[in-house]
């Protein structure tokens, strides 16, 4: 229960209480339940979705249901989203440099832009998506953007020689808990989607093999900020492939 109240705490801004500040080795061990509390914030947006279907269009609900996950999960991820783009355009190849603007809490052109970009990105794609898909869609989004970060945390390495906040969790997650998580999630996408969301699944965790990929190259590992980025990129890939299965 510890386990998953931490991956609520840190996941989230709901007000989850229990005894004593979680450790190291305790954040990595809740990535096990990463893919379940995108699962329930999933469920949450398909409840608020339910009840404004009456009243707005969809375009207006899509912006709706994106802000909400951005102010349920405290805008966590997006932080990352703009440091990793900002490293990408300025480090020149550089890995040091990379790791040092990522580091830096300022926002850079780059991050402001790619920001903007996945966030209308994502609206849009939520706005045209037919109503039938919609359900599972929202439930299958944060579930799976939170398993890739699960993976990549299980097989990828730490790049940071100094720690950071990722270390706790690429340290800490080990295999045992992306093969349990491997088997809730599959029968959570069967369920919302049926085998196009299974095929979806499977095809976000390729993804997720080739951002660790790439990154092992280009910095020689991951940090928080691109597990951040991954998880981001990995929802809007969501949603463009459900376009396909549909």
């Amino acid at each position: 229960m510890n386990r998953f109240l931490n991956a609520v705490r840190f996941l989230t801004i709901f007000p989850v209480q229990r005894w004593g500040f979680p450790t190291s080795e305790q954040m990595g061990e809740s990535m096990v339940f990463f893919p379940f509390v995108g699962a329930i914030l999933g469920l949450i947006l398909v409840g608020i979705g339910w009840l404004l279907s009456p009243i707005f269009p969809a375009g207006v609900i899509a912006a709706v249901l994106v802000g909400l996950l951005i102010a349920m999960t405290g805008g966590l991820h997006w932080d990352g989203v703009a440091d990793t783009f900002d490293g990408l355009g300025g480090a020149k190849g550089d890995k040091e440099r990379m790791l040092t603007i990522m580091k830096d809490s300022r926002i850079g052109s780059l991050g402001v832009l790619s920001l903007s970009f996945m966030i209308v990105f994502k609206v849009g794609l939520l706005a045209e998506l037919p109503a039938a898909y919609w359900k599972g869609a929202l439930i299958l989004m944060p579930m799976t953007g939170r398993f890739v970060q699960l993976e990549m945390a299980v097989w990828g390495r730490y790049a940071r020689k100094d720690g950071g906040t990722g270390r706790a969790f690429v340290e800490g997650a080990k295999p045992g808990d992306f093969w349990l998580a491997l088997v809730g999630v599959g029968i959570i996408s069967l369920l919302a989607l049926g085998w196009a969301g299974v095929g979806i699944v499977a095809l976000n965790l390729l993804y997720g093999y080739g951002v660790m990929a790439f990154f092992n190259r280009k910095i020689g590992g991951i940090t928080g900020d691109i597990l951040g980025m991954a998880s981001e990129t990995s929802e809007i890939l969501a949603l463009i492939l459900v376009y396909f299965f549909k």
